[in-house]
């Protein structure tokens, strides 16, 4: 503690020495508070670590890149770092702590846009729209012309945002990074995201409404979770036993990781219980993003085999994404209604397809530090880092 203090007091009379001395220049908040600012040597030694865990963690290597922001750390306290590692919680499935710890980068660097910027888009994403909306309008209050938190309030003009222009690029990315699984070729430019699915079967099958595939004019598919891992996709027209409820099975090759997935329900929800949904924006292209949650409660049942109201107002108008109940469990897929959305319960599905239920045996043992409740309610942060990775952009080409 006496160090820090010290080093606070060293800070502080350099940058009343630079005053003193009649600098006109005005100084940036880190030369004010972090006097290493001004050693050329180790801010080179600091842009080359940064970059090295930028490249990191565009190829996925996200221990290896949260090692490298924390040595760059360690060297200045700065945002552009301290939003790197925000980005490294997100791409490793982390949300919890990446919500956290944005919200320390927003509030200890008031004077970042972008920063502010990141810790809005990621609350809107997990579904506090009202606070994300809060936190941008004082960020802009303090920096009216800050391009970042321009295009954030431009984009949040949409029930599901779209990152796009400065958005997308570091420090403050608000996407995970594309990252193909195998050895697959790239996704081509001409593709784009149509729908969310659900990922099911341990990884290996995907759920997507059967309407945005338009199977006789697609030329390929893909499937990407919320953390950016992306595989192929296809479609064998001669076993599609929830056709009938227009959902199309898909088969990924290779398959997509299963941990963390969460376990099919045991049970329909009740209507007018808690839920979470899941949905992606539809897209011009093929950008990877993160997906949006809703929460709400259950609506009611239908007679027959027709699929329930949903009754959770969720975002987009793509549907397709995941659906879980209050203890986090898949219970279903968002389908697109006449007058409003529906829900695939997951007891259809697993009737139809037996191998959906591995799911719920890879996923009964819970991860290393989770918190266990037998049937409890969970946080909406906790749902989030499951619809990480169940709730899935599909992507395609259509034929032209």
């Amino acid at each position: 503690m006496e160090t820090r203090v010290g080093l606070l007091l060293m800070a502080v009379l350099a940058g009343a020495l630079s005053v003193h001395a009649g600098a006109q220049e005005p100084r940036s908040a880190a030369a004010i508070t972090d006097f290493r600012v001004n050693d050329p040597a180790q801010m080179d030694a600091r842009a080359k670590l940064l970059a090295r865990a930028e490249g990191e963690l565009a190829r996925g290597e996200v221990s290896a890149a949260n090692d490298t922001f924390e040595r760059a750390a360690m060297m200045l306290h700065a945002p552009d770092t301290e939003m790197g590692l925000v980005r490294t919680y997100m791409q490793a499935g982390q949300y919890r702590k990446a919500l956290a710890f944005c919200a320390h980068v927003a509030g200890a660097h008031l004077e970042s846009g972008p920063a502010g910027g990141l810790y809005a888009w990621l609350l809107r994403a997990g579904g506090q729209n009202d606070f994300a909306d809060r936190v941008l309008r004082e960020t802009l209050a303090r920096l009216p012309q800050d391009p970042v938190a321009l295009e954030v309030r431009r984009a949040f003009a949409s029930p599901t945002p779209v990152a796009t222009g400065a958005m997308l690029q570091t420090p403050q990315r608000m996407a995970p990074q594309p990252l193909l699984m195998g050895d697959q070729p790239p996704i081509t430019e001409a593709a784009r995201v149509v729908s969310g699915g659900v990922l099911i079967a341990n990884g290996t099958m995907a759920l997507v409404p059967s309407a945005a595939l338009q199977a006789d004019g697609t030329r390929a598919i893909w499937v990407r979770d919320g953390l950016g891992r992306t595989t192929r996709a296809h479609a064998d027209p001669s076993t599609q036993p929830l056709a009938s409820y227009a959902v199309t099975v898909l088969r990924l090759d290779p398959p997509l990781p299963a941990e963390g997935l969460p376990a099919l329900a045991p049970r329909d929800p009740f209507a007018g219980s808690a839920g979470f949904a899941f949905e992606y924006a539809a897209q011009q292209d093929a950008t990877p993003a993160w997906p949006w949650l809703s929460q709400g409660f259950f609506g009611t049942l239908r007679s027959g085999d027709a699929p329930r109201m949903l009754g959770i107002g969720v975002a987009g108008t793509t549907h397709g994404g995941p659906v879980l109940d209050a203890a986090g469990r898949l219970a279903g897929m968002v389908l697109p209604g006449r007058d409003e959305p529906m829900m695939l319960s997951a007891s259809r599905w697993a009737e139809a397809l037996p191998d959906s239920s591995q799911i719920a045996k890879a996923a009964v043992a819970p991860q290393a530090g989770a918190v266990t409740r037998p049937g409890a309610a969970i946080p909406s942060d906790e749902a989030y880092e499951s619809g990480l990775r169940s709730a899935l952009q599909v992507i395609v080409v259509p034929r032209r």
